[in-house]
């Protein structure tokens, strides 16, 4: 989706100046670091523990990214954001006490010996968005970098981030601890994104990294962006040649999906409050609504998404399976066995819907000579995949067996009604 950068062309920096430049060491430390800031659009940040830079960005309050208005994030409702997260606690997530994080780093596994050369913080400042990359130069610049990010930190409850419990959190969590200054980076709430996404997304989409979300959900291509495998190679050259160009794309790439975790964040906030009139919505997501509010008990919700769902292609069967469960759980009996009659007959899950009928006419209804009927059905059913798909049915074809045995009973017929089928296990 973005350009490679060509780390062997000589490029003009300014006039005269060319990247063999960098790679001879030509340059005073004094004239290298002023040709980093001035590329890069860096400033220099002093601290206790040495300098590093850094680039502060503000946006606006009217500024929009990939169609949407970042400070729309505050229109967003305190259960709504419980349901991104699928935890009521998050009912109490406050957006303004927030930081957005994303890291570009030395390895892309992980582990004590990676390093987070640049990080990303966003937060919000009224409703205008303030933007801070922290930059090493090198590797003696850690300790500066991780404490002025700390100093941040110190202003904010909560993070959002993009597979940040998985990745980000747990670098930044161990360059705090081996530099000894405690876990700031730990935070009462962890809005991870990329969790909430999968939810969401799945059955639309067969990927759903940020890159897959950016171009699906807002058709947003980045231009001038790298991909995130090149970019330790990249930071390993730099150390090398101290030539900042090759950097600028990494700088752009941490800086949009920063901005895109905003918008996204707004995004499926918007599916989640309206499901039913959202523009945020495909076709297969209103299953994945279904089990969402299904998973966080908002039934009549969940009820109205699977609704929705059962006419949609790839998802159409789930969705029945999905519904006809949660009428049972509910005691909503009548729908339930509409919706499996529907199911039998149409052939969807038919062998789980003439059970489920089953056990309806045998224990609710009384009805067993319709109990009967929809069993020995659903035992054709087993015997038939049985022979089509070549895979053992026997504890199924034995479950029912036992199911119909029990209704030939009560309705006081002979167990030699069974020899049409195998003999009983």
């Amino acid at each position: 989706m973005g350009k490679n950068v060509n780390l062997t062309e000589t490029v003009n920096i300014y006039k005269g100046e060319k990247k063999s430049d960098f790679e001879s060491g030509c340059f005073s430390q004094t004239r290298e670091n002023e040709l980093i800031c001035r590329i890069l659009n860096t400033v220099a940040a002093k601290t206790p523990l040495g300098e590093h830079l850094m680039v502060v960005n503000s946006y606006e309050d009217t500024f929009y990214h990939a169609g949407v208005r970042l400070a729309d994030i505050f229109e967003i409702p305190p259960d709504i954001v419980g349901l991104i997260a699928k935890d009521s606690d998050y009912n109490n997530f406050n957006f303004a006490k927030s930081v957005f994080i994303d890291t570009e780093t030395t390895g892309l596994a992980g582990g004590s010996g990676t390093y987070a050369f640049l990080i990303g913080a966003g937060y919000f400042e009224g409703k205008k968005f303030k933007l801070i990359q922290y930059f090493m130069r090198d590797y003696n610049e850690e300790p500066a970098v991780l404490h002025s990010l700390k100093e941040l930190l110190k202003e904010f409850e909560s993070v959002v981030s993009f597979n940040g419990k998985a990745y980000d959190i747990p670098i930044l969590s161990t360059r705090f601890l081996i530099n000894r200054m405690g876990n700031p980076v730990e935070k009462p709430f962890h809005l991870d994104l990329l969790t909430s996404a999968r939810r969401l997304y799945k059955e639309r989409m067969a990927s759903v990294s940020l890159a897959s979300l950016e171009c699906n959900l807002f058709s947003l291509e980045r231009k001038g962006d790298i991909p995130s495998y090149e970019i330790p190679s990249i930071y390993f050259r730099f150390l090398r040649d101290k030539n900042p160009y090759p950097l600028k794309p990494i700088f752009y790439h941490n800086r949009m999906d920063i901005l895109s975790l905003v918008a996204l964040t707004v995004k499926i906030a918007g599916a989640l409050k309206n499901p039913l009139c959202s523009d945020s919505c495909s076709e297969q997501d209103f299953y994945c609504l279904g089990r969402i509010y299904e998973d966080m008990e908002i039934f009549e919700e969940s009820i109205k998404c699977y609704l929705k769902a059962l006419e949609m292609p790839g998802v159409s069967e789930k969705a029945h399976f999905r519904l006809s469960l949660l009428y049972k759980r509910l005691g909503r009996w009548n729908e339930a066995q509409e919706l499996w009659l529907k199911m039998a007959e149409n052939n969807v899950h038919a062998e789980f819907a003439l059970v489920e009928l089953a056990k309806v006419y045998e224990h609710r209804t009384k009805d067993y000579t319709k109990a009967e009927q929809v069993t020995r059905r659903a035992l054709e059913l087993a015997y038939k995949k049985k022979g089509l798909l070549g895979y053992s049915q026997e504890q199924e074809i034995y479950e029912l067996k036992k199911r119909l045995a029990r209704i030939l009973s009560k309705q006081g017929k002979p167990q030699k009604q069974l020899n049409f089928f195998n003999t009983v296990k």
